[in-house]
């Protein structure tokens, strides 16, 4: 009997053995993934496969960030300390296909609370992945997305003063509020494609690395 096969057991009472057998090598594969979560390890991601991992893995390496200590607190740190909201944007849809629009996605359960974390940070970066290849990345600042951090506040408050005259209720919150994209684009600044300003940002060694990351999705 050969590795690949499997003895007989009581889930395969007559001893057919499995009707897919592995046989393929994936050496090479195993050994880019350990690689790949080594470094992730590194940055406090404990599985770079899961929920965004490599994306995520990307964005703290590309600007030398750790990972924050839990979904409750800021995304990332540098070395100074200053924390940051990190946002990453798919533009397939789960069908695979094209999004023409793209939002930035925020909290299922966005509170007053979230409201004041995203005042208090650094920075936002946010970046746009076509499956594994990152299209644009920006940075924001806070300040510049008030208009939706005051009208979000604005409307928890509301619901705040409907639940005193209640008599109570269920936690005041929003349901995942989006920013688009196209805001993020007209008030913040691109750093991939680096264009004007921006392109001098970047070191050669950097725009080989994203430039090689493009060859992911192909």
């Amino acid at each position: 009997m050969t590795d690949h096969q499997l003895a007989p057991s009581q889930r395969d009472p007559e001893g057919q053995g499995a009707l897919l057998r592995p046989q393929g090598d994936i050496r090479k594969i195993v050994e880019l993934g350990l690689q790949l979560q080594r470094s992730a390890s590194e940055r406090h991601i404990h599985n770079v496969f899961d929920d965004g991992g490599y994306k995520e893995l990307l964005l703290l390496e590309l600007f030398n960030l750790t990972k924050g200590g839990g979904r409750v607190g800021n995304d990332a740190t540098d070395a100074l300390g200053r924390e940051y909201e990190i946002k990453t944007v798919a533009r397939l849809n789960f069908r695979g296909e094209r999004k023409k629009s793209l939002s930035i996605t925020t909290e299922h359960t966005l509170t007053l609370e979230n409201i004041d974390r995203y005042r208090s940070v650094h920075l936002w970066v946010i970046a746009v992945f076509d499956q594994s290849t990152p299209e644009a990345i920006y940075e924001i600042h806070p300040r510049e997305l008030e208009p939706y951090f005051s009208q979000w506040e604005a409307a928890l408050q509301k619901q705040i003063e409907i639940d005193a005259r209640r008599g109570g209720g269920a936690r005041p919150h929003l349901n995942n509020p989006k920013i688009p994209l196209n805001f993020v684009a007209r008030h913040g600044v691109r750093v991939w494609p680096p264009d004007g300003p921006a392109q001098d940002m970047l070191p050669d060694y950097v725009q080989e690395g994203l430039e090689e990351a493009q060859e992911f999705t192909e």
